[in-house]
């Protein structure tokens, strides 16, 4: 039976099914298909009829695959993050604009109300 570090194939596919019942995330799915593709590269390496050189070479390759797959996922989810940053602090920088003008408009409503009622009191006396 194959055991992938700790666990048996049997648990980590125990333990992928309890967290897609649950929800599930993006980790989730990042981790298992990394864990699957080193898998199956690994099967695929080590059944293949290839002598020492041609496979450590392969393994170089395929290690080399994964690492690059694997930093640019990180780069496209950081690349989303800013993205997503830059949109709120827009939106954000929006709001306060908006709020500073309507402060302004009731500030000058209000100096045309007092100075209203003051107009009536002076008519008045």
């Amino acid at each position: 039976m194959l055991v992938v570090y700790k666990y048996k194939i049997e648990d980590i596919t125990e333990i992928m099914a309890e967290d897609r019942s649950s929800g599930g995330s993006v980790q989730s799915f990042v981790t298992g298909a990394l864990i699957g593709g080193v898998v199956g590269a690994a099967f695929a390496l080590l059944y293949a009829p290839k002598r020492g050189a041609e496979l450590r070479e392969d393994i170089s390759e395929k290690v080399g695959d994964i690492s690059s797959t694997f930093t640019s996922l990180l780069r496209r989810a950081k690349e989303a993050g800013e993205d997503l940053i830059s949109e709120g602090k827009t939106t954000t920088n929006a709001a306060v604009h908006e709020a500073y003008q309507r402060a302004e408009d009731l500030i000058a409503e209000a100096d045309r109300i007092i100075s209203e009622a003051r107009a009536k009191i002076i008519d008045v006396v």
